[in-house]
């Protein structure tokens, strides 16, 4: 992902804070953005313009909430983005993003690092945009669970349910549309929030559709064996985070560090995952090679027994083993060296196996874990935006001379229609990089033979709009 450069003129922000009578949670503006600063961060993002235009100005608010955790309530934060200027007569969709794996405290959403202002592009279109900061994370100075199910799905919901109370003082509703999404342990949490919308918050929050990217879904089998199939694994970082993170949570997968851990790291990793010091820093200190850091036959003792407390933790956080009822597309990529890509084909096999109708996986191609982030969080957010419902305010009193639309869309197996277009329309395909795909002149589109995924039609003085293009 190209590196996000701040901005050099940024809006001054006066310190209000607003908050909930009813419920304990706060909203404190952070920042805001122009729609012309929104596109100017989607080409640092090198987002195509035919793939991605601005429409909004939005608005960042620092949200601090309380969420239950373990036997008590715990107060967390998480990042709040609010698009501006929309009819006062539109509710909006609610988009949770979850943000991947951070060692530091101010590295999460409220604080907006590089993928916190990935917000402000997901908003822009017209979404409220929700981005847990987690357990541990952001203001909350607990130790961080890495991927724990439960918590990353609790984090979700209770910032959702604050959101929604601050609606009132903020200026907006929900429309009933909710999309869920996150990359690496991004994707986990997602499929975890979703898991638990569905399971238990479908009167409430019904899930419109999700897009899971790139992550652990399959800890128990997938992600732990094929770590340590190699002699070395590229962030021996997230091992550490992993097991510590547990222990916090679960308190039964080591008494002394030792056990799992050679020294001097047995002695000095507790110390390092402080909140202040970076992955970066800890991937440094630890050895190259996992037999130098790990206890001899750890590995070896922890697959020979099912009962294993780690075994029985990671089976508790395996997040796939559900039939989603809505739509979902697994993102990932062939090449990924830290989540391992069959955590996308078990799970999407497992599903579909089980009864599931509508979950697909796509293949973003040859590239390791960063270089899919890009064009998966992006793939992702557009391809979810294909179910969203555009709001007529009844207000409208009179409707522009062409309006025109794609019928079927999404489209499906064969040819759509440009409705209310001239026939001799000249138009363009394009794919979701800008690329052309195919060039003509009419009304129709054929799709046979083209990979699922979004589209745009270019069309010659009449605009562009997106068309998404499903397998059935």
């Amino acid at each position: 992902m190209a590196q996000y450069y701040k901005f050099i003129s940024v809006l001054s922000l006066t310190l209000l804070t607003v908050s909930s009578s009813n419920f304990a949670q706060t909203a404190e503006p952070i920042d805001s953005y122009t729609s012309d600063e929104i596109s100017y961060l989607a080409s640092i993002f090198q987002i195509p313009s035919i793939v991605y235009s601005a429409e909004y100005d939005v608005d960042a608010y620092r949200v601090i909430y309380e969420m239950p955790y373990l036997d008590s309530v715990i107060t967390v934060s998480g990042a709040l983005f609010i698009p501006q200027g929309i009819d006062s007569l539109c509710s909006l969709p609610v988009m949770t993003y979850m943000h991947g794996t951070i060692f530091e405290r101010t590295n999460a959403p409220s604080f907006l690092p590089i993928e916190g202002r990935l917000g402000f592009l997901m908003s822009s279109p017209g979404f409220i945009v929700l981005m847990p900061d987690y357990v541990g994370l952001g203001t909350s100075d607990l130790m961080h669970p890495y991927v724990q199910a439960k918590s990353e799905a609790d984090a979700g919901i209770y910032l959702l349910q604050a959101a929604e109370t601050l609606g009132a003082e903020l200026g907006y509703s929900f429309n009933g549309e909710f999309f869920s999404s996150g990359y690496s342990q991004g994707g986990h949490a997602s499929m975890a929030f979703s898991r638990e919308l569905e399971a238990n918050w479908a009167d409430t929050y019904p899930l419109t559709a999700s897009a899971p990217l790139s992550g652990p879904y399959d800890i128990s089998g997938t992600q732990f064996i094929q770590t340590f199939e190699n002699p070395s694994y590229s962030n021996p970082a997230y091992l550490a985070y992993n097991i510590i993170g547990w222990n916090s949570y679960y308190g039964n997968i080591y008494e002394n560090l030792n056990e799992i851990f050679q020294e001097p790291y047995a002695t000095e990793l507790p110390g390092m995952f402080n909140g202040e010091t970076s992955g970066l820093e800890i991937n440094n200190y630890l050895p190259y090679l996992l037999g130098d850091l790990l206890q001899p036959g750890l590995v070896d003792a922890i697959i020979a027994d099912p009962n294993h407390p780690f075994n029985l933790a990671a089976i508790d956080n395996d997040v796939y083993q559900w039939i989603p009822q809505s739509p979902m597309k697994i993102y990932y990529c062939t090449e990924d060296e830290q989540v391992f890509y069959d955590n996308a084909i078990i799970a999407e096999a497992w599903m579909t196996e089980n009864g599931a109708t509508n979950v697909t996986t796509s293949n973003g191609g040859p590239f390791n874990h960063s270089d899919c982030a890009g064009p998966a969080i992006i793939g992702g957010m557009l391809w979810m935006q294909g179910y969203h419902v555009e709001c007529i305010p009844e207000s409208v009193g009179e409707i522009d001379e062409m309006v025109w639309s794609i019928n079927p869309n999404p489209a499906v197996n064969g040819i759509s229609t440009l409705k209310g277009l001239p026939i001799n329309t000249s138009w363009d395909l394009r794919d979701i990089s800008g690329r052309l795909i195919s060039r003509g002149t009419g009304t129709k589109i054929d799709f046979t033979g083209l990979p699922e995924g979004v589209y745009f039609v270019q069309t010659n003085g009449w605009g562009t709009k997106k068309v998404l293009f499903n397998f059935q």
